[in-house]
C-alpha cells in the first residue's frame, strides 16, 4: 500500500483482497522468511570487512655463553586480498540478500494466495448452500402441494414418495454443505494466521461468482512469468553461484601478507636494533584450489538448471490453468445460453400442465430434479472457473488484474 492511499475499509467484512492483506499481516510463518533477510545483510557486511592484522613476537631474555645476552623481534602483517577475490565476495552476498529478499517475496504472494483461494472456497459453498435452501423451500412447497393432490384424489403414492424423496435428498446435501462450510471457514482462518474459532466476518457481493470477461491471453501471462518472485528468485541464486565461482578462481592466485618488522638484541653491554619488512608468500603450486573452483563450477550449472527446471513447472502449470479458464468460459456459455434457459423453460411449461391436471407429480419431479442438476452444474463450473483462476494467480505470482498487454520476456541465466 502506498502512503497515499487509504487504508481498506473492513466494517462489513474483509473482501478477498483484504482476506490477503490480514494474511500478510497476520501470519506467523512469514516472520522467519522476513528475518533471514537480516542475515543475509550481515553476511554481506561481513564479505566486505578486510581480514585484521597478524601480530608475531619472539622474545629470548636468557643466555649462559655469553650470559646475559637478550633478543627480542616483532613483526605485524597485513593480509593484501588476492585480485578482485574481495569483490566477488561481496557480488555473491549481495546476490544473496537479493534472492533471499525475493523468495520472501514469493512466500508472501503464497501466503496471499492460499488465503485467497480458501477464502473463494467458503463463498463457492456458500453459494451452494444458498442454491440448496432455495430448492429446499421449493421442494417444500411441492410436497405439499402433492400432498393436497391426494386429499383431492388427483395424485398418487408415487408422487408423495418422491416429492418426500427430493425433499429428505435436499435436507441431507444442506446438512453436508453446513459441515464443508464450517470447516473451510477453519481452513481460513488457519490460512490468515488466526485462532481456529477466532471471529471472522467476510464481505460477499451479491453475485461474488460473476466474472466480467477477461482482458489477458496465455502468451501475456506467459511472457510476465519471468518477473515472479520465484523466478526473480531463481535468477538471483544463479547470481550467487557466479560470485562465488569468480571468489574460488581469485583464490587460485598467490596470497600476500605485508608488514614491518623489528628486531631488538642486547649482547650484555648495548642494544642494536634492526628494522624492515616482513612478507608471506602462499605459492599454489599442488593444488591451485582446483577443488573448490570444480565445487563452484558444479554449484553455478545446477543453479541453472534449477532454474530452468522452476520456469518450466511455473509454464506448465500457468498453461494448464488458463486452459481450465478458457475450457470452464466455453462450457459455462453452453450452460448460460442453451442448458439454463431450456431446463428453466422445461419446468415453467411442465408446472403450468400440472396445474391443469395434465401431467402426474412424478413428472413435476422429474422436470424439476432436472432444474436442480442443471443449476448445481452450472454453479460448479462457475465455482471451478474461479479455482482455475486462482491457480492461474498462483502460478503467475501475482494477481490477474495486475497483468498489463505488454509482458516483456525475460532471459535465463
Amino acid at each position: 500500500m502506498k502512503p497515499s492511499e487509504k487504508p481498506p475499509d473492513v466494517t462489513d467484512g474483509l473482501g478477498v483482497d483484504e482476506v490477503g492483506l490480514a494474511a500478510l499481516v497476520l501470519n506467523p510463518a512469514l516472520k522467519t522468511k522476513r528475518l533471514s533477510e537480516n542475515i543475509a545483510c550481515g553476511q554481506l557486511v561481513t564479505a566486505g570487512l578486510y581480514p585484521n592484522p597478524t601480530l608475531d613476537s619472539k622474545s629470548l631474555l636468557t643466555s649462559q655463553k655469553p650470559t646475559g645476552r637478550k633478543s627480542l623481534e616483532a613483526s605485524l602483517s597485513f593480509e593484501v586480498l588476492r585480485w578482485r577475490e574481495i569483490a566477488a565476495e561481496k557480488e555473491a552476498k549481495r546476490a544473496n540478500v537479493e534472492a533471499i529478499h525475493f523468495d520472501s517475496l514469493a512466500e508472501e504472494w503464497k501466503t496471499v494466495s492460499d488465503a485467497r483461494a480458501a477464502y473463494w472456497t467458503v463463498v463457492g459453498l456458500r453459494e451452494k448452500l444458498r442454491l440448496n435452501k432455495e430448492e429446499l423451500e421449493l421442494s417444500a412447497r411441492l410436497l405439499e402441494s402433492v400432498k393436497t393432490r391426494i386429499k383431492h384424489g388427483a395424485g398418487t403414492a408415487l408422487d408423495s414418495n418422491l416429492a418426500d424423496l427430493q425433499h429428505l435428498k435436499l435436507q441431507a446435501e444442506t446438512q453436508k454443505l453446513e459441515a464443508d462450510e464450517a470447516a473451510a471457514m477453519r481452513a481460513l482462518r488457519l490460512a490468515i494466521g488466526l485462532p481456529w474459532d477466532a471471529e471472522l466476518k467476510l464481505r460477499v457481493s451479491e453475485k461474488p461468482l460473476a466474472l466480467a470477461s477477461r482482458s489477458w491471453t496465455r502468451e501475456q501471462l506467459l511472457a510476465s512469468l519471468t518477473d515472479s518472485a520465484t523466478m526473480k528468485a531463481a535468477e538471483w541464486r544463479y547470481n550467487v553461484s557466479e560470485g562465488d565461482l569468480r571468489a574460488a578462481i581469485a583464490r587460485q592466485y598467490p596470497s600476500l601478507k605485508l608488514g614491518p618488522s623489528s628486531t631488538f638484541d642486547f649482547d650484555g653491554h648495548i642494544w642494536s636494533s634492526l628494522t624492515g619488512l616482513v612478507a608471506t608468500v602462499d605459492i599454489p603450486l599442488l593444488h591451485r584450489n582446483q577443488g573448490e573452483v570444480r565445487e563452484k563450477t558444479a554449484a553455478r550449472d545446477v543453479a541453472r538448471a534449477d532454474y530452468t527446471a522452476k520456469l518450466q513447472a511455473a509454464e506448465a502449470a500457468l498453461a494448464d490453468a488458463s486452459s481450465q479458464v478458457e475450457s470452464n468460459e466455453k462450457r459455462l456459455t453452453i450452460h448460460e445460453k442453451e442448458l439454463l434457459p431450456r431446463a428453466e423453460e422445461s419446468i415453467r411449461l411442465t408446472e403450468k400442465a400440472y396445474k391443469a391436471g395434465d401431467v402426474s407429480g412424478y413428472e413435476l419431479q422429474t422436470a424439476r430434479a432436472l432444474l436442480i442438476e442443471v443449476k448445481k452444474s452450472h454453479l460448479d463450473l462457475l465455482i471451478e472457473l474461479r479455482q482455475s483462476l486462482q491457480a492461474a494467480e498462483a502460478a503467475l505470482g501475482r494477481r490477474l488484474d495486475d497483468i498489463s498487454g505488454t509482458g516483456k520476456a525475460g532471459k535465463t541465466p
